[in-house]
């Protein structure tokens, strides 16, 4: 069984429960992180960590740890489970409260709650690519927040499942957002593009490493603004996140990308990060 973190205690996961009247539940008054563990080794721990951070300043939940703490709790989860390579699911609430209330007391005591699953299917240059589909942004206007409020997502990854699509991207009058669960990259004439942050999308882990390794191969890079017909001209596409590193997208709307295989630009870009993977482990 696995085992889970939940308010200072280190128990099994079907024996942890958490209020009914837990603002998370209520509200989804609460933000989160995902965090790839190689090997046992928790892969860029301290960016998901500053980024936690942020997020809890941003929602003005304070809580009593510091990141070295939570670094600790997160690494004692990691351990207490026997699978090698692991994503640990890190979630703080603002916690329970006697009455519903859309106000939150100042004193409420924030709920933080760690758990673990297996990676099962790790980065790898053979990874499969996948098909995606376009609609229209319909969420809120604070993407950069990783709240839990995900019922747009969800819709979304249920939309492009039932039609038969791997990845739901959106845009916000006529310009690239991000994904459902990702954010995108795109190659056009050997330079790759990306949205800015100021485009509505999460400042992604994965999205950072992957500019670091494009300014490491010294490749032309732009955080720029793409709109649609861009997007379909794209000579590569790619979607980025935690779960899955890269992954590119060889058909948008049924529409090939390119000559609908993987580009050359992704193959060097995976490579470099399995390289960074690799280095992670000790």
């Amino acid at each position: 069984m696995s085992i889970c973190y939940l308010n200072g205690a280190f128990l099994e996961l079907d024996k942890a429960s958490i209020s009914p009247l837990d603002r998370g539940f209520l509200f989804g008054d609460s933000v989160y992180e995902v965090i790839a563990a190689y090997k046992k080794n928790l892969f860029k721990i301290d960016d998901h960590l500053d980024r936690l951070e942020k997020n809890l300043k941003s929602l003005s939940i304070n809580i009593d740890l510091d990141n070295l703490e939570i670094e600790s709790i997160v690494r004692k989860v990691c351990e207490k489970n026997s699978e090698e390579n692991q994503i640990i699911y890190l979630q703080i609430s603002r916690g329970v409260e006697a009455i519903r209330n859309h106000i939150p007391r100042e004193d409420t005591e924030p709920t933080i709650f760690i758990c673990s699953f297996e990676l099962k299917n790790l980065p790898s240059e053979n990874n499969d690519s996948i098909k995606a589909v376009l609609n229209p942004d319909i969420r809120w206007k604070k993407s950069s927040i990783k709240s839990n409020s995900l019922l747009a997502n969800v819709l979304y990854k249920m939309q492009a499942n039932d039609a038969g699509y791997d990845e739901l991207l959106m845009s916000d009058n006529g310009f690239l957002t991000e994904g459902a669960v990702s954010n995108v990259f795109c190659v056009k004439k050997n330079k790759v593009f990306t949205p800015p942050l100021e485009s509505n999308i999460l400042p992604g882990v994965t999205r950072k490493i992957i500019i670091e390794i494009i300014r490491e191969l010294n490749l032309s890079y732009e955080e720029a603004k793409i709109d649609e017909e861009f997007l379909f001209d794209s000579d590569e596409l790619w979607i980025t996140n935690t779960t899955k590193g890269i992954l590119p997208v060889i058909e948008l709307n049924k529409k090939k990308i390119g000559d609908g295989t993987k580009g050359e630009i992704y193959r060097s870009i995976m490579k470099a990060f399995l390289k960074k993977i690799e280095e992670s482990i000790i």
